[in-house]
């Protein structure tokens, strides 16, 4: 991208005899445009493993990204006029640098062997384990690992006086990492033969561990609480909580003024169409279990509840015309600010639930209360990563993603939620 830039400016205005001088002079130029589109493309979802092995939604996710990278190096410019980024200069650079990254992204899916790249794990545990791990690693797009053998605790040898046999196989099957996912793990793994293998520079990792890192959410089937206890995780450092506060007011101010005329122009259109009122106001449970009312635009009939509270399902009829688009564009979501400004929620945080919900959910999933003890958000971890919950099944799901965003939670994770829920906007994932 940075050769593309410079290929614009080239061509357009620079005098070959001072070629180096234009090199240097315009470098903080060019990192800034190189910068901008980079975030443009993760904002967009380029980066995602279901988008790296089709090269259909890369193209489209590309052409989009750039579309929305141009619209913010405008802005960059308008903020920093310093900053001159000239616009026939674009006009080649943009098009030069999506076909070269779409050029790069085909090379790679025809050249290169991508099981090659992959991780290869031996796994020692029980059946029920090893095969969740399987089942996993097809599921993942383009999954960073591959189980090349998996051995049961019931097929161990009894080696008394051999303690290499695991690392000889793990060699012989060319395994870079053990994972070891047992579902009692108590006087049964053969702990001198995992100790050889670990001082011999293989890696040794825990099924939740592992499970964890490779999916961005806990797994609730297996999960102990000595695991919750004992594991780390779960910080609130008083500098990251002051930036979230300090963030979530100033983004919150900042949107409200923003998006004051979409609202406006909202909140006609759900007039004009049944004539009922315009915000909706709802018992939510927030931090630490303490209830508060949450303000959306009513995107539902005003008789929805008539026959009782209700999980909301994919093509709900109770919504109306006008908020089916609010909810697929999440508009119905910014009276919301509001509840940020007053304290009750942030940007980032668990989705709140209602009261009636939330006892049914924790007598259904007992860890659910965890996620209380962060603020609930307008978006979060397991927004991005899961539709809207219709059922319990649905909230179990979401409440791995949950778990491992309360585990995990740092304000610089919060950024990148942040800028990742454009993506959830622009291709409405998950809406209902």
């Amino acid at each position: 991208m940075v050769a593309c830039f410079y290929l614009g400016y080239f061509a357009r205005y620079a005098e070959l005899e001072f070629f180096v001088d234009a090199l240097w002079a315009h470098l903080p130029v060019a990192l800034n445009y190189v910068v901008v589109m980079m975030t443009s493309f993760l904002a967009i979802g380029l980066y995602e493993r279901s988008a790296v092995g089709d090269i259909r939604v890369v193209t489209i996710r590309l052409l989009a990204a750039f579309v929305l990278g141009f619209a913010l190096l405008a802005m960059t410019v308008y903020l920093f006029p310093g900053l001159k980024i000239w616009r026939s200069g674009l006009v080649i650079a943009i098009p030069a640098s999506f076909v070269l990254i779409l050029l790069v992204r085909r090379l790679f899916l025809w050249l290169v062997d991508r099981e090659a790249l992959s991780r290869k794990l031996l796994v020692l545990g029980d059946p029920g384990p090893i095969a969740d791990l399987r089942a996993c690693e097809r599921r993942i797009g383009l999954a960073p690992f591959r189980v090349v053998r998996a051995i049961t605790l019931d097929q161990v040898p009894d080696r008394a006086n051999d303690d290499s046999w695991l690392l000889e196989a793990c060699r012989a099957a060319g395994a870079e990492e053990i994972v070891v996912a047992a579902s009692d793990r108590r006087g049964r793994l053969p702990m001198q033969a995992l100790l050889c293998c670990r001082l011999a520079g293989i890696s040794v990792c825990e099924f939740q561990d592992f499970y964890e890192r490779e999916t961005g959410r806990v797994d609730l089937e297996r999960l102990q609480p000595g695991w919750l206890v004992f594991r780390e995780g779960f910080r609130q450092g008083k500098l990251d909580a002051i930036a979230k506060r300090i963030f979530d007011v100033v983004l919150a101010s900042l949107g409200l003024i923003v998006t004051l005329p979409i609202l406006a122009v909202a909140a006609l259109a759900i007039k004009l169409e049944d004539g009922g009122p315009i915000l909706f106001r709802q018992e939510r449970v927030g931090r630490n279990g303490t209830p508060f009312d949450i303000f959306k635009l009513r995107s539902m009939r005003v008789d929805a509840e008539r026959d009782g509270p209700r999980w909301a399902a994919a093509g709900d009829r109770r919504v109306t015309r006008v908020g089916r688009f609010l909810r697929r564009t999440r508009i119905d979501e910014l009276p919301q600010l509001l509840n940020v400004l007053r304290g009750e929620m942030s940007f980032v945080g668990p989705r709140p639930e209602r009261p009636v919900f939330v006892q049914q959910i924790v007598e259904a999933l007992p860890y659910f209360a965890v996620r209380h003890q962060l603020r609930p958000g307008l978006t979060g971890w397991a927004q991005l990563n899961h539709p809207y919950a219709a059922n319990l099944e649905d909230t179990r799901v979401k409440l791995e993603y949950d778990l491992y965003y309360v585990k995990n939670w740092s304000f610089f994770l919060d950024l990148v939620i942040i800028l990742q829920t454009f993506r959830v906007i622009v291709w409405g994932n998950g809406a209902r």
